[in-house]
């Protein structure tokens, strides 16, 4: 993995984390749920189009 790349997956994980973290400070059950989904969702893809072997797909 690169090391922007490791930066750009780590700056969009904290970003969504707060978004969860927001929606259960507010009693958003589902949604704060729901955040943490899409979140782990979206770092495995960014993860897995950050591996040198994933250029074979572009």
């Amino acid at each position: 993995m690169s090391a922007a790349g490791s930066t750009f997956i780590g700056i969009i994980g904290s970003v969504i984390f707060l978004l969860a973290v927001f929606s259960f400070s507010q009693r958003n059950w589902k949604g704060g749920c729901l955040w943490l989904l899409v979140g782990a969702g979206v770092i495995v893809l960014l993860t897995y189009l950050d591996k040198p072997s994933a250029a074979l797909w572009r």
